[in-house]
């Protein structure tokens, strides 16, 4: 086989293939007797019809087609090696020459890593700003406790206080007429500044159980709903129970109750998990900034399509999260906060293309690999995860896509392990400006997709602008309405 390598930019290479005509011919005549194997031929006994037959009752254009789909890649692996080729896209096809008798030619066009020169990443050293607990971390811990076994008690004979929980019906009317979800009966809604619609609690405070009023509240000037947004509604509101949370003791009954023997039991183990969450929050800063200052101190010229294609996959995450809140797509791109979100996603992406290709670079460098014994408690949590089946498991466990996925977990551990073990951690006083990236080091969902072992110390974007915030946190009337009592 001919190969012809065109560089095109600086990280994208063209491969003009020519294969010879006698093995363009073997390889017809496989895929002519695979196909007989797949049709039945009047007369013949499958795989047995003489190719004649097999082109006139399949078709030439069909044969070559197969003959295709099993000799291209095939070819494009032999060419990558004789190359010596890395590439981080799959290849782009053109110009086929495809006639029996003579040799194949067709062009590939990919991208290619980078050539990432690392710096001396094996003596790195930083200053880590320490997460000590508070002092009332224990105090605020055992209230959150105390919450979880909270209860709402219906209030008889007392106006609405800030604080309570109502439950209402009510009618929503904007320029006189009853708008779309503007209806719900039994809504349960907690009295506090802000919720809802501005201004629309405060008017509760001082009714009583059995009352029927007026509310007035006008929706933001940036509420999703264009038709309504801005614009004063009047609420017939009926006050159907006010109701106010009694929150227990935090004493041995509260303590029994989570299932600790007394007070102090429950003391000394909410400490135990307070103390593990402060070391992985220190140990997950010093893997942030070490691997941040090994990428800071390699050198890589990173392609403007690689980090586009990096950004294209997080404002992907973005759209999910707005859609499943309810907001179309369409409707958040015309706003402010896309504009800011797209922009703060390629600084993001640029950033994650950087961290993957640097930390590839080191895994090659250091020669690191995954086998199957690593493998095997990440496939077993997953499985769980996915609550598959004894039966399901070894299939699962046996496909390509999650095989390669756990791989990249796996090196993605390994590779910082390794550059936690080589570097000087020096633990400081937290003053305060320390920024708290919401960065995992082991989370998968964040590696970038470019380099080929994809070990990556990934963000995980959780994707929330003032927009975002706006479509989880603004529901309307009809939205509302879901939070009916039980």
């Amino acid at each position: 086989m001919k190969v012809t390598l065109e560089r095109e930019g600086k990280n994208v290479v063209k491969l003009s293939l020519e294969l010879e005509s006698d093995r363009v011919s073997r390889a017809y005549e496989m895929a002519c007797r695979q196909l007989s194997h797949q049709v039945r031929i009047p007369g013949f006994r499958p795989g047995k019809a003489p190719r004649m037959i097999i082109e006139k009752t399949i078709g030439e254009e069909n044969i070559k087609r197969e003959t295709l789909e099993r000799l291209v890649p095939e070819l494009i692996n032999e060419a990558l090696f004789k190359e010596n080729l890395d590439i981080i896209t799959a290849p782009e096809y053109s110009n086929f020459e495809f006639k029996l008798g003579q040799p194949l030619k067709f062009d590939a066009k990919f991208e290619v890593r980078p050539e990432v020169v690392l710096g001396n990443y094996k003596e790195i050293e930083v200053n880590v700003p320490e997460v000590n607990l508070p002092a009332d971390a224990l105090e605020r811990a055992l209230a959150n406790v105390a919450e979880t076994k909270a209860a709402l008690q219906t209030v008889e004979g007392k106006p609405v206080e800030m604080g309570n929980t109502v439950v209402i019906d009510f009618e929503c009317k904007v320029d006189g007429n009853v708008i779309e979800g503007g209806k719900a009966d039994g809504m349960l809604l907690e009295v506090k500044e802000g919720s809802f619609l501005p201004g629309f609690c405060e008017q509760l405070v001082g009714k009583k159980t059995g009352e029927k009023f007026q509310i007035k509240a006008t929706f933001p000037a940036d509420y999703r709903r264009k038709e309504i947004a801005g614009k004063e509604a009047e609420f017939a509101v009926e006050l159907k129970e006010i109701r106010h949370k009694f929150v227990p003791e935090i004493d041995d009954e509260l303590a029994k109750s989570v299932g600790h023997e007394n007070l102090a039991a429950l003391k000394e183990s909410v400490l135990a998990e307070l103390d593990e969450v402060v070391k992985q929050e220190n140990e997950a800063r010093a893997q942030r900034m070490v691997v941040e200052a090994v990428a800071h101190l390699a050198t890589v010229d990173i392609p403007e399509s690689m980090v586009e294609r990096e950004r294209e996959l997080l404002i992907g995450q973005v759209r999910r999260y707005i859609e499943q809140g309810g907001q179309a797509w369409e409707e958040f791109e015309a706003t402010d906060d896309y504009k800011q979100m797209k922009e703060s996603k390629l600084n993001e992406a640029k950033q994650r293309v950087l961290t993957s290709l640097v930390l590839g670079a080191v895994v090659r460098e250091e020669k690191l690999t995954v086998n199957d014994e690593e493998m095997i408690p990440y496939l077993a949590d997953l499985a769980m995860r996915y609550n598959l089946r004894p039966d399901q498991f070894e299939e699962f466990a046996g496909n390509e896509e999650v095989r390669r996925q756990v791989a990249e977990e796996v090196l993605t551990g390994k590779v910082v392990e390794l550059l936690i073990a080589k570097a000087k951690i020096n633990y400081v006083p937290d003053d305060g400006c320390h920024e708290d990236h919401d960065h995992s080091t082991h989370d998968h969902a964040g590696h970038s997709h470019e380099h080929g072992e994809k070990a990556a110390v990934g963000a995980k974007s959780k994707g929330e602008t003032k927009g975002e915030s706006k479509a989880k946190a603004e529901g309307d009337t009809k939205k509302e309405k879901a939070k009916k009592k039980d």
